[in-house]
């Protein structure tokens, strides 16, 4: 279920009809589990928005502020896993200084004030929240932590939200406690919000929360995380948010981004979401002359700018290829290729045959073998891919055939892995015409693969399609966030690749291009290089 495009300004203060008692389905073994088991109704998921959507507005009421459009994305999906109780990770990518923390200071304080008054009037879906709505902020250092937590103590003793806490269906007061961990509470309600450092000598596992905020978690350390603040979770079912910037190693919060993005090409509900500079500079005039500076001053492709306002992460060690490299290699200009029939320009297939959870993914590349490079390299275009889920192999082989149909096909290299030396067989008697090439699974001949294709991206000798229609495909995105899951592994000599061991990653694209590009290997001009040696000059004559 995606998130829905809203615009709050429009909305009118309707009365919410009867609530629901969301149900669960059963809970699927941890293995099967991919997230995502909340279902509702028609009825159900529209009372679930309006109520959200009055939730935003309140927020907005209480703090005087407005957010953005890209701030109310965020916003919905919070209070969105909140209500429902997905128990799900949220992150949150943004551009330095873009409101990040405002987005968050103001939602929770809303929910402070709105959720347990909510609980009482919607026991059946709103009633761990009777005794208040129960939050923890935790950042790497105090200073860090505050900047959140003291902007819902503002907001919640300004004097705005102390003339609304006179009304008689609120009748709020606002508590302050400090020590170690600051809290600010609404007495009647028995709302929290609670500060603490996310350092290893932190004590945090007495607590219980709703929900819990990591910021800036691209410096908070994985096993603080994993074992002192997600249990504080547990009791409740509660959500998290982690946001922060990129930098230049691996974090649970890189790690969570990326798998958030990795299922969201599965489909399911929007759990990260990413706004560089440039989204920022739409609304917000002194952002964008703010940034013009830092450009002159820093320079564009400074990776100090690219990390804190480009929002990507300066990883290239241990990656196949950057996201930025492979953006590179995609031609806006270029769409998916149905067919293409030439006599004289041919193409090469490649075939990465199902494994255990993984797809069978075809990948149709053209050479264009009349121009080959300085070096003797051919360009390479994808013209197009299939990708085969959960179908029995007698069906897959003929939906390949009418796949490629459309194409003159020279060679076509098939993953021997496993199954694979099978299929090679089958599409061999299937297209007596074609070369089928069973490639097998060894070290060296995987690193064979896997250099060539590198070479071809280092010589930008390899371009895919990434026209505006394209990049609405689900083939095109997965092919995209695999590209750069991929990661680069070394067995002695040889140099491997191949996708990270974690949830819902996968190489399938990436073995069937390294697939398709090895048929043409062979076919690379070798080129000789001549130049003069002064030490075997010609003789003088006598």
């Amino acid at each position: 279920m995606s998130t829905p495009t809203i615009d709050i300004i429009e909305l009118e203060d309707e009365e919410l009809p009867a609530a629901p008692t969301i149900q669960f389905d059963e809970l699927p073994d941890a293995e099967d589990y991919e997230g995502d088991y909340v279902e509702l109704s028609e009825d159900d998921a529209q009372f679930v928005h309006e109520m959200i959507l009055k939730i935003i507005i309140f927020s907005e009421d209480l703090t005087g502020r407005t957010l953005f459009p890209y701030q109310r994305e965020v916003a919905y999906r919070i209070v969105e896993s909140i209500i429902i109780g997905d128990s799900e990770e949220i992150t949150v990518l943004q551009s330095r200084q873009s409101g990040k923390s405002e987005t968050l200071s103001i939602i929770i304080a809303g929910l402070m004030v709105l959720l347990p008054r909510l609980a009482k009037a919607y026991p059946d879906l709103l009633k761990k929240f009777k005794d208040g709505f129960w939050v923890g902020v935790f950042a790497p250092t105090e200073g860090q932590a505050e900047t959140v937590w003291g902007r819902v103590h503002d907001w919640l003793t300004s004097e705005k939200a102390k003339k609304l806490f006179l009304d008689p269906e609120i009748d709020e007061k606002t508590t302050r406690t400090g020590g170690k961990a600051k809290v600010v509470s609404l007495r009647k309600s028995g709302s929290l919000c609670r500060m603490q450092t996310a350092n290893a000598r932190a004590k945090i596992e007495s607590k219980s929360y709703h929900f819990v905020l990591l910021d800036e978690a691209q410096d908070i350390e994985e096993e603080v995380i994993n074992r002192k603040i997600a249990p504080t979770l547990a009791f409740y079912n509660g959500s998290r948010c982690m946001t922060g910037t990129p930098n230049r190693v691996k974090s649970l919060f890189q790690k969570t981004c990326a798998a958030n993005k990795r299922r969201q090409t599965r489909g399911g509900r929007k759990n990260h979401f990413e706004f560089n500079y440039k989204y920022v500079c739409r609304y917000n005039p002194d952002y964008k002359k703010y940034i013009a500076r830092e450009k002159a001053r820093f320079g564009e492709d400074s990776d100090f700018f690219q990390m804190s306002y480009n929002i990507k992460w300066i990883l290239e060690e241990g990656m196949f290829v950057t996201e930025e490299v492979l953006m590179h290699l995609g031609d806006i200009q270029f769409g998916i290729q149905p067919t293409f029939w030439h006599p004289d320009s041919p193409v090469v297939v490649g075939v990465d045959p199902a494994r255990t959870h993984d797809s069978t993914v075809v990948t149709v590349v053209w050479v264009d073998w009349n121009r080959p490079d300085a070096f003797g390299f051919f360009e390479h275009r994808v013209l197009n891919w299939l990708e085969i889920t959960n179908k029995p192999w007698e069906r897959q082989y003929y939906e390949i055939m009418r796949f490629l149909q459309g194409y003159n096909v020279l060679r076509v290299g098939v993953d021997a892995t496993g199954m694979g030396s099978n299929v090679a067989e089958r599409l061999q008697l299937l297209m007596p015409d074609t070369d089928v090439r069973p490639l097998t699974s060894d070290s060296k001949n995987q690193s064979e693969r896997w250099k060539h294709l590198k070479t071809l991206i280092e010589r930008q000798a390899i371009l895919f399609p990434a026209s505006a229609k394209t990049r609405r495909l689900r083939t095109y995105k997965r092919f995209v966030q695999q590209m750069t899951d991929l990661e680069t592994k070394f067995q002695g000599s040889y140099m491997l690749a191949s996708a990270p061991e974690v949830r819902d990653a996968f190489d399938d694209y990436p073995d069937s291009l390294a697939c398709a590009c090895y048929m043409t290997i062979d076919d690379v001009i070798e080129t000789a290089e001549v130049s003069s040696q002064p030490l075997y000059g010609r003789r003088a004559s006598r």
